[in-house]
This record gives structure tokens, sequence and C-alpha cells, in this order.
């Protein structure tokens, strides 16, 4: 029974990674993403049942397009895996059972995630749609769970407001908005963090997410830094463990 169940979250999770890349790309675009059909990026022709299958389309298409034969981009297929695997690693350090709704606001939450990170990879911006969707799922887990709100009112207000009056100081000295070392989309973007997972998270994602930063500085050539993107991985890595971090996260919750 439990392996069914955790083929089960696999897949949907595939399943997601697919409306991912979807997401990704279009948004930037301001295309729709809900009512438009999907169709191949190169020749615009409509996508069929079978071309949409996560992993498996890929494969048996031999990564090309079923009617113009262009390339497919191996992203794709590394999206639909990673996001199957992200869903699978989150329901197997909880028990699925016990926290079936906890885990459902959590992938809601981290889909979210997922498009912010590859949109900021790509566009270095974090749109503001995506930031208010995260808020309302954030404000609705906070209502269902009667969470801490002292805790997540420091995450969402103080620690933001922190990086705000450095940007601002900063700009003041400089003149010059290339060289604040936040953008206020990652600002907000952090404060949503704390909103929905409170500051003690907030400040173990900040830590992780700049170690992160600073190894995609040494690998990859960026005109500016995509830091959503790298919020959105370290926060990824800091759910799938949350439950072995309960007393590191105590312990800063203390000292704060």
């Amino acid at each position: 029974m439990d392996l069914i169940i955790y083929i089960s979250i696999f897949i949907t999770g595939t399943v997601f990674g697919s409306f991912f890349t979807l997401a990704v790309y279009r948004i930037p675009r301001k295309e729709d993403i809900v009512y438009v059909r999907s169709h191949c990026t190169s020749c615009n022709h409509e996508l069929g049942f079978f071309d949409l299958i996560p992993i498996f389309s890929y494969i048996f298409l031999g990564g090309r397009c079923r009617y113009c034969k262009e390339k497919i981009r191996i992203r794709y297929l590394l999206l639909e895996v990673f996001s199957g695997l992200v869903f699978l690693a989150i329901a197997l350090t909880r028990n699925v059972i016990d926290n079936i709704v906890d885990l459902s606001f959590i992938y809601l939450f981290i889909a979210g995630m997922f498009i912010i990170a590859g949109i900021d990879k790509e566009n270095y911006t974090i749109p503001n749609g995506l930031c208010l969707y995260e808020i309302i799922i954030a404000l609705t887990y906070n209502i269902v769970f009667r969470t801490a709100i002292i805790d997540k009112l420091i995450g969402f207000i103080v620690i933001p407001l922190i990086f705000y009056i450095i940007d601002k100081a900063l700009f003041l000295l400089n003149k010059d908005e290339k060289k604040i070392p936040i953008g206020y989309g990652d600002i907000k973007y952090v404060a949503i963090i704390g909103l929905m997972f409170g500051f003690s998270f907030q400040i173990l994602s900040i830590a992780l997410s700049t170690i992160i930063t600073l190894i995609g500085l040494i690998i990859h050539k960026y005109k500016e830094i995509p830091w959503g993107y790298y919020i959105s991985i370290s926060s990824i890595i800091l759910i799938i463990f949350l439950p072995y971090l309960n007393e590191i996260i105590d312990l800063i919750r203390i000292w704060g």
C-alpha cells in the first residue's frame, strides 16, 4: 500500500514538473497557462496526449518534436524527474497519511517556488502574480494550522525590512540601482518564505542560499545574480529535511 502511495506521489510530482516547464516559458511572455493547449515552441503544432506524458514522452520521442523533429531541451525532462523526486523525498521524510493536509499545502507552495526559480534563472525577475499566489497559500496555511504568528511576522516583516534598509543605504551612497546587492523581487520572496515557514527557517534558507550562490558564481557567469533561483533551491532542500531540523530551528527561534 505504501509503495502505491509513494509511486503516485512521484507521478504527481512529474505531472507538476511538466506544468512548471510550461509556466516558466509562458508567464514571462504573458501567455495563458490554463486555457491554451500545449504546443511545440518551434513549429507551434498542438501537442496530443501521448506527447505530454511526463518523462516517457521525451524518451519515446527521442528528445525531438513528433511533428517538426526539432530537438527538445533536456531541461524539460530533468525538471520532470527532479520534481517527482522532490515530491517523493518530502513524502518519505513524513508520515503521509497523518500529514496529508500539511503535505498538500507544501506541494502547492513548492509549485510556486519551482516556477519562480525557473523564471528568475532565465529572466532575472520574480513576477508579482507568483508572489501573490505564494502569499495566499502561506496565509491559508497559517490560518488552517494556527501557527505561531509572531515567528511568521518577524520573517515576513523584520528580516526583509533589514535587507530593504541595506539596499536603500547603498543606493543613497552610489545613486545606482545596479549596485544594490539584493533586488526588490528577492526581498519580497524572502518575506514570503518567512511568512510560510517562519524566520528561523528563513535564516537557514538565507545562509544556505548564500553558500549555493557562491558555488553558482564559480560555475556560471551571471550578468546579475538570480538569487530567487538559489533561495528556491535552498528552501526546497530544507523543506525535505525539515522534520530533522526542528532542534536547530528552535535554537534560532530562542536566539531571535
